[in-house]
């Protein structure tokens, strides 16, 4: 009976655990990238260092804007570093409340790109199986849980050589009959990470456009970063 009963469990478990169709998952995206103006979502946010061996996680909450053929993101991030990061077509900048400074980095190559994980953490939102495949190979089809929700591992591998000296690969982990990762995974060629998970996901949402800029007090410093 104990054997009926494991086998029975296994069964059950390996149906759960059943992983989606690739092509079933990329078209979701697809339609979602079609109907995609905004998108907000709160973060919980973890960044690894191997050499130190040393996990940092903060809390924050991604917002997202498409408009006029661009794509502009925000992600703050909370805690004792506060953080603001914005995208917007080739810019990256980055404010430090703390400090009164604000970063700015040209983005414009895959290469620096590549060292802004939370940059590419905004690759699962918004963006089409056409864009994936022009810079990435896919591989998906592994099944894992996170927390409760049954989902579906997505690989993506750099295609392209200047990416491919900052970042191994992203893991997206998509929840069954959804379109955006539940999950994010930056991992580093340095075996460093970023990685978020993703709660209360609303998509176009109602945002002003001042949630999508800085809105910088007056003693601000602006450095323009090489």
């Amino acid at each position: 009976m104990k054997c009926v009963r494991f086998a029975f469990l296994a069964v059950l478990a390996a149906t759960a655990l059943r992983a989606e169709a690739l092509s079933d998952i990329l078209a979701r995206m697809d339609q979602s990238a079609r109907d995609l103006h905004t998108f907000s979502a709160k973060m919980k946010r973890t960044e690894y260092t191997k050499v130190l061996n040393d996990k940092e996680e903060t809390d924050g909450l991604r917002l997202v804007k498409r408009a006029n053929g661009q794509t502009i993101g925000i992600v703050q991030i909370f805690g004792k570093n506060p953080q603001i990061i914005r995208f917007a077509g080739k810019t990256v900048e980055i404010y430090y409340p703390d400090a009164k400074r604000v970063e700015v980095y040209d983005a414009g190559k895959f290469g620096k790109m590549g060292k802004q994980a939370d940059q590419l953490m905004l690759i699962g939102i918004g963006v089409t199986s056409a864009d994936l495949r022009r810079d990435f190979e896919i591989k998906g089809g592994a099944p894992e849980k996170i927390g409760e929700t049954n989902t579906t591992r997505i690989d993506l591998i750099p295609k392209d050589n200047d990416l491919k000296k900052y970042v191994e690969k992203i893991e997206m982990w998509v929840a069954d009959k959804q379109s955006v990762p539940l999950q994010v995974k930056v991992t580093r060629t340095s075996g460093d990470y970023e990685q978020a998970v993703y709660s209360d996901i609303q998509f176009n949402p109602s945002l002003p456009d001042s949630a999508f800029q800085l809105n910088l007090p007056p003693d601000v410093k602006r450095v323009q970063m090489k």
